[in-house]
């Protein structure tokens, strides 16, 4: 079964530096390969900066669901989203 998007996203906002996570989708079974693809919002003056913090949440999510493989489209800081899933 895929992870909710909701869980997902109560994950990822605990994350440092992330202002926004938006379009999170989930296919695969927990407990043997979950990918996981998201856009966020992160605070971030440079791309450096940006790249860190979706490392972060790599880690947050691993630890929580086991194997995982992210995709992490990253936004700027003015962009604005309420959508949460697909």
């Amino acid at each position: 079964m895929a992870i909710a998007p909701e869980a997902i996203q109560d994950i990822v906002m605990q994350v440092p530096g992330v202002i926004n996570c938006h379009k999170i989708a989930s296919r695969g079974l927990v407990g043997r390969q979950v990918f996981i693809e998201m856009h966020l919002i992160v605070e971030a003056k440079n791309v450096e900066n940006a790249h860190k913090i979706t490392e972060d949440v790599e880690v947050h999510l691993r630890q929580r669901f086991g194997s995982v493989r992210v995709s992490i489209h990253v936004e700027p800081i003015t962009y604005q989203s309420d959508q949460i899933s697909f």
